[in-house]
Parts: structure tokens; C-alpha cells; sequence
């Protein structure tokens, strides 16, 4: 009973703490494997922005982190949203 209600607590905190924007959602998925650097983010196209979202899920593992809709969220976010220092 004991380890049921544990991971009910867990269920529900791992729920409650799911980012509520495409930019909370940029940053803790693509900061858990690596330092965000927006700067180098700054020297492509926007049009070019989600081509790395999807890079880093084929090549670098990050399919692991970022489902394929978070991909779409944090790809549109890039592309529309992310803006420069």
C-alpha cells in the first residue's frame, strides 16, 4: 500500500511540474541534455530552427526526452516564437 501511494505522489508531481508553454517546454526538455546556448540559437534562420529539434531527436538521442509532440510544439515555438537577445 505504502509503495502505491509513493508513486501515486510521484505520478502526480511529475504532472504537475509538465511545462506550461512552448518556451518552458523548450527549456526543460532541451536543457536536460545540454547548456542552452540562444546565442548560437540567434546565428541560424528561424526557418532552420526546427531542423535541429529534429537532428538532435535522430542523431543525438534526444527521442528519449522529446516526444514527437513535444518536437511539434518546441519545433513551431522555434520557428514562430523564439525570439533573439
Amino acid at each position: 500500500m505504502t509503495g502505491l501511494l509513493i508513486a501515486l505522489v510521484v505520478l502526480i508531481y511529475g504532472w504537475w511540474r509538465q511545462p506550461g508553454t512552448p518556451e518552458e517546454l523548450f527549456q526543460a526538455r532541451c536543457s536536460s541534455c545540454h547548456e542552452l546556448r540562444v546565442e548560437r540559437l540567434c546565428e541560424f534562420p528561424p526557418v532552420l530552427l526546427p531542423a535541429i529539434v529534429e537532428v538532435m531527436r535522430r542523431e543525438q538521442g534526444a527521442d528519449e526526452v522529446i516526444s514527437a509532440e513535444e518536437a511539434l510544439i518546441i519545433q513551431h515555438y522555434l520557428k514562430e516564437e523564439f525570439l533573439c537577445p
